[in-house]
Formats: C-alpha cells, structure tokens, sequence
C-alpha cells in the first residue's frame, strides 16, 4: 500500500484560516442621488443620469454613455420615467420635469 494521502492533494493552497479582526471600511462613499419615489436601482440610475444633464435634456446615446446601458434599455427606464411625469420627451432629447409639484404627483399626493 502506498504511503501517500490520497484524495484532498489538490486543496493545499489557501487552507490556512483567514485573520479574525474587524473588517475594513468601505473606502468609496455611496453616490449622491436625486430623490425620486417608487423607482426601480436601475431606473433611479438613468433618472440620476438624466438630471445631471439639466436644462440641456440628453439624448438617448448621451444616457447610454453615461449611465452605461444599452439604448433599448435606456428607452424602456425613460418610458417608464415619462409615464410617472418624471420625464418629457421634445424632438429626440430627453428632459428631467423639474419642481416639487413632479415628485409630489409621482407619489401619489
């Protein structure tokens, strides 16, 4: 019979226990977001990415560069926005509706 272990040969790397102390702290502070009621983590990010584009509006590729989704998507988070009175389409540019009327109507008050 042979003297070498069999079996768990493969697992010799990494079996030593990890350190036991305090975690360390989360070094990159959550990004600020525009307060807006009922939506969704990734609509909230198309409607932050639509904000900060101002009076100006964004086009449908300018969100899709800043917010990093594809332009179905895109179209589909700012339908959405549209429908609660968040949003407003002119021509082919999106705009951010301002005032606390828009947000107070979107929740339902």
């Amino acid at each position: 019979m042979s003297k070498r272990q069999k079996g768990r040969r493969h697992r010799r790397v990494n079996r030593t226990p990890r350190p036991v102390g305090p975690s360390r702290p989360r070094t990159r502070p959550e990004p600020e977001r525009t307060v807006a009621p009922d939506l969704g983590r990734h609509t909230a990010r198309t409607w932050d990415g639509l904000c900060s584009y101002g009076a100006g509006g964004a086009s449908v590729e300018d969100l899709c560069a800043a917010v990093g989704y594809q332009p179905r998507t895109i179209l589909k988070h700012v339908a959405g926005l549209a429908g609660q009175g968040l949003a407003e389409q002119r021509g082919d540019r999106w705009y951010a509706r301002s005032g606390a009327g828009v947000l107070v109507g979107a929740q339902g008050g």
